[in-house]
């Protein structure tokens, strides 16, 4: 909720008011307590652990806005659970990030925001009419890194989808601060 907040006021905007909460049986319950009837709404939700429990209540918030008669939905998920889940590494697994993606299109989303997905080809599990839009976290750690006194810094993946987005970040650093790190 702190980033619905903060995103709310630097747009100086209200949120909107819901409740997210729980039946006796852990069932989720969502209730938008105002109408949204022909609005652009958005929903500021992580799928960071409990996952499936962040997942759920994503999916029921966009059951709940389309069947309030919202003009668009767009979801802002700066943490994609599943992402690792990408392709398929052995027989019969299967490629969870894609599955949510679709799960989440079946429920009515119209577009995604996203943080530093694991790898962008998460983007192409959305069908043509789900636009993603794949925001580069790094822009903000590359500033804040650049102006601390590091000495032989050196920047980590943590495995082979975040290669890329590692090399970015030294590059941004290269270039913004001068600064030489090593890649591992």
């Amino acid at each position: 909720m702190a980033l619905g907040l903060e995103i709310a006021r630097q747009l100086d905007l209200n949120l909107g008011k819901a409740t997210v909460g729980r039946f006796a049986d852990g069932e989720v319950n969502v209730i938008i307590h105002e109408n949204v009837r022909g609005k652009d709404c958005f929903i500021v939700q992580p799928t960071c652990p409990p996952v499936n429990d962040n997942i759920m209540e994503l999916l029921l918030m966009v059951s709940t806005l389309s069947r309030a008669s919202a003009r668009r939905i767009s979801v802002v998920i700066p943490y994609y659970g599943y992402a690792r889940q990408d392709r398929k590494m052995q027989a019969r697994v299967p490629i969870s990030a894609a599955d949510i993606a679709r799960l989440m299109e079946a429920m009515g989303i119209d577009r995604v925001i996203a943080v530093d997905l694991h790898c962008g080809q998460i983007q192409g599990f959305f069908g043509p009419r789900v636009p993603v839009d794949n925001l580069d976290g790094g822009v903000i750690g590359v500033d804040y890194f650049g102006s601390k006194d590091l000495h032989n810094p050196v920047v980590v993946s943590p495995d082979a989808g975040g290669v890329y987005r590692a090399k970015k970040f030294k590059e941004g650093l290269a270039h913004k601060f001068d600064l030489d790190a090593g890649l591992a």
